[in-house]
């Protein structure tokens, strides 16, 4: 069964955003970012049984691909050469 983790756009109140899955809050979070933070910190501890749904200032419901996330570390550049040509 795959567990959605949800995070609204809106945060309530003053009591931050919340992360919900099957409509039960599981986190709270200062910011939206955050949320979102621990709603993918969560879905990837679960593995690939896990999903993230984030509202939209639109209010519809969309996945969050896996193309928002970045490695953990950035592989180097390699070494460019330049030359000044007059």
């Amino acid at each position: 069964m795959t567990r959605v983790y949800e995070v609204p756009y809106f945060a309530e109140d003053d009591l931050g955003w919340p992360v919900r899955v099957d409509g039960r809050i599981v986190a709270r979070c200062e910011s939206r970012y955050a949320a979102l933070h621990a709603a993918v910190n969560r879905a990837a501890a679960e593995g690939g049984n896990a999903s993230i749904g984030i509202e939209g200032a639109d209010g519809v419901w969309r996945p969050f691909g896996s193309d928002a996330k970045r490695p953990s570390r950035v592989p180097a550049m390699p070494a460019r050469r330049f030359s000044v040509v007059r």
